[in-house]
């Protein structure tokens, strides 16, 4: 029994040995594994490790690559290839594979945080144009093959590469329709491939859209085009919605089972994608860092409870107007994190190497179009907005948070609009939402969406940029028929507005990264670049001569008509009227005791909610009762500090009480106020820069605009600053000119005793 005992305990010793040499073996390669990639993948043999994630494309026979190269590698499948450019960046993944051209193009528009690996992993996949099994066009796949082998012959499919996949570029040429077309030709797209089929503006364009308008023109046909999800297009060849597919579709076992190919139309070598180990990754990574931090997010977001939910820890929270200053304060260090939502964090991700994702969500939510609590209309909106198809929804989202911006164009309101115009609220600064873009006008994802509900209504839409902070106020004020811009639905706000909830949304944080040692461009490469961004890009300087143009404007007619109504003002009082001078003190102590930044938003959201005063007017009135609020005031010092000798000299040479005001007691004031009027004058061009309250693009609102596109800080501000200064420097002269053209000392003496009897 003892021997038996024994050998039983010798078998379970050797069993342990087995299972710890097994777990030491396992801790071995996992740390293997994690230390690789923790230094860095640099090359194909890299990802033959144990514990290596991969991400393939699921509309391709790449994994059938990717499991005969890597056969340890752990696959996630995408759809689309944007989600996982994402978690690559933010070490989701260890590497991608997918298609060498497509790639390039995406590093071309502005991808960060990856690099392709300089050996290709194959062959890669075949595009070709996939055929409906009840297509009603006769011997069509024989008609796409013929046309194929023609274009590949006399060189024109490889220009057709060249210029689309090589040279990148955009343009597409004149190719003329079929004249008295005799059949008609139903092409299925995506219009979410760049460079292959996408959308410019509201025009498909690219890489196959040309093939397939050269492929009608040769057969004589009409050509329509349909877009669906690549989800669902093969569905579509299939049941005979289209006759054939030209979007960038490959040729795989399972769908040629399932629907008939022609030639191949691309191929593109196979290559892989990896995180660039000297690119950004977040400083922050758990909730738990934020022990001690600030965090900051817009004015107006009530999400503090939703961050102390994940960390009760938090050190304060701070608020800004604009998400460009949030990134600006963040940058410099004065915050530690921002709370936005998923479109506008990613966007500025991926153009700031400096921040990062936080990679985990803090809550689920929607995005809104705001309406005034109770609106009659919303119900009817509601129904409009969900007639649009989910395919194009989907479309429009991708169109708007991808990378390349020449397809950012809002369709035209080319509708009869029977219904009439509706004025919308949007925010200025959130790109991809709303926000200002070429040519200064208002463009982004809501401004998308709503015209494509205005348009199932026949209503016109008249967008009014403003702040974020007053979108809401404007449709609660009755300015706005609705509000949007970025806007999540949270119960606050719900309290407040009715939302129509049209697209999901998500609270994340931003914070800054963590970098490894790249090469710093030199300074004054980082001067060139910058002064390229904010000046020369999509034409930004035509931004800054309209904001220019505006603040003059206001400016000037701030100061002239200031003056007029001050000095009338004084005039009315001057003779002691009791009523009037009481009015007057009264008005200017409430013009005077009131920020004017709030003098303007009484004015705009309740004097006038009303009437139809754009924001610009309202400028005007509030700052020409600023002015002629201390014009009043500059005049009484400058006549009282004039000795009453001299009017009483005055009426002894026979002047009426108004002659001798203006001949005689004026030009003496005038020396005494003239420094003041010099400094308000200066006070008001530098006043004008809070107009964007109301809804007015000036200098100050460029500058935050274009931060809003580039998150440049130097050069928006710098230029800012400079034509502020300048502005100032003109104005200052013109006063000093017009003060020293009034110095009564400078005046002849037949200009003074004009009108005075000298020989009596």
């Amino acid at each position: 029994m003892i021997r038996k005992k024994d050998k039983r305990y010798g078998m379970k010793r050797i069993l342990c040995l087995l299972a710890a040499l097994g777990m030491v073996l396992s801790l071995a390669a996992g740390c293997g594994s994690a230390k690789k990639k923790e230094e860095g993948i640099d090359s194909l043999e890299d990802l033959r490790a144990e514990g290596i994630r991969i991400g393939v494309a699921a509309n391709t026979a790449d994994d059938q690559v990717v499991r005969r190269e890597f056969p340890q590698a752990q696959l996630v499948y995408y759809s689309e290839s944007v989600p996982a450019y994402t978690a690559l960046a933010q070490g989701k993944l260890d590497a991608y594979v997918y298609g060498r051209t497509y790639m390039e193009k995406a590093l071309l528009n502005g991808l960060t945080g990856v690099r392709i690996l300089e050996e290709d992993l194959g062959a890669g996949d075949t595009a070709a144009i996939g055929i409906s099994p009840v297509t009603r066009i006769p011997d069509l796949k024989d008609r796409i093959n013929a046309f194929l082998r023609e274009i590949r012959e006399d060189g024109t499919l490889e220009d057709i590469h060249d210029r689309w996949l090589v040279r990148n570029e955009e343009t597409m040429p004149e190719i003329p329709a079929a004249e008295s077309p005799s059949l008609r030709l139903v092409v299925g797209t995506t219009g979410t491939s760049v460079p292959f089929s996408y959308y410019a503006g509201t025009d498909l364009t690219g890489h196959d859209i040309e093939i397939a308008r050269r492929l009608a023109a040769w057969m004589g046909a009409e050509l329509e085009f349909r877009v669906y999800a690549y989800d669902g297009i093969v569905a579509a060849a299939l049941s005979g919605d289209v006759d054939c597919i030209i979007a960038n579709l490959y040729k795989t076992p399972e769908r040629e089972a399932s629907i008939p190919f022609s030639d191949p139309t691309c191929e593109t070598p196979l290559a892989v994608m990896i995180r660039d180990t000297d690119a950004a990754r977040p400083e922050l990574e758990t909730f738990s860092d934020l022990t001690g931090k600030t965090v900051s997010m817009i004015t107006g977001a009530p999400f503090e409870d939703l961050i102390r939910e994940k960390n009760p820890d938090v050190a304060a929270f701070t608020y800004y107007n604009s998400f460009p200053d949030i990134m600006l304060a963040l940058k410099n260090g004065k915050t530690d994190a921002s709370l936005g939502n998923n479109a506008i964090a990613e966007l500025a991700v991926n153009k700031d190497p400096d921040i990062a994702l936080f990679p985990e969500k803090l809550q689920e939510s929607v995005f809104g179009f705001a309406f005034a609590k109770g609106d009659p209309d919303l119900e009817k909106w509601r129904e409009a907005y969900d007639r649009i198809p989910e395919e194009t929804r989907q479309a429009v989202w991708k169109k708007w948070t991808g990378a390349d911006d020449s397809v950012k164009v809002l369709p035209d309101q080319d509708w009869p609009g029977t219904g009439g115009t509706v004025t919308a609220a949007a925010c200025d600064t959130l790109e991809p939402m709303s926000y200002v873009g070429k040519g200064g006008d208002l463009m982004g994802f809501d401004e998308e969406m709503l015209l494509l509900t205005a348009r199932e209504l026949d209503v016109h839409v008249d967008f009014t940029g403003m702040e974020f902070a007053a979108v809401l106020s404007s449709v609660q004020s009755g300015k706005a028929k609705i509000g949007i811009g970025s806007i999540i639905a949270t119960p606050e706000r719900r309290e407040a507005v009715d939302f129509l909830d049209y697209y999901p949304a998500a609270f994340v944080l931003v914070v800054r990264s963590v970098r490894g040692e790249t090469g710093s461009p030199s300074f004054l490469t980082g001067i060139r670049d910058s002064f390229e961004k904010t000046f020369v890009h999509e034409g930004r300087y035509r931004l800054f001569l309209q904001g220019i143009l505006t603040t003059i404007l206001v400016t000037v007619f701030s100061i002239l008509f200031g003056t007029l109504l001050g000095f009338l003002v004084y005039m009315l009082c001057r003779g002691g009227n009791p009523l009037a001078n009481a009015l007057t003190r009264f008005c200017t102590w409430l013009v005077q005791g009131l920020p004017a930044v709030v003098l303007l938003m009484v004015l705009y959201y309740i004097v006038f909610s009303q009437a139809a005063v754009s924001g610009a007017a309202v400028s005007v009135i509030g700052f020409t009762l600023v002015f002629a609020a201390a014009m009043y005031g500059m005049l009484k010092m400058g006549v009282g500090a004039v000795d009453k000798g001299q009017a009483e000299a005055a009426a002894a040479l026979g002047f009426r009480d108004t002659r001798a005001f203006f001949r005689v007691i004026l030009p003496q004031a005038l020396p005494h106020f003239l420094p003041a009027y010099k400094g308000q004058v200066t006070a008001i061009i530098k006043g004008t820069a809070i107009v964007g309250y109301i809804a007015v693009q000036d200098l100050t609102r460029t500058g935050d605009l274009i931060r809003s596109r580039t998150y440049e800080a130097f050069f928006p501000l710098f230029a800012v600053a400079l034509i502020y200064l300048a502005l100032e420097a003109v104005l200052a002269a013109l006063a000093d000119r017009i003060g020293t053209r009034l110095d009564p000392r400078r005046r002849k003496p037949e200009e003074i005793l004009k009108g005075v009897k000298t020989d009596d």
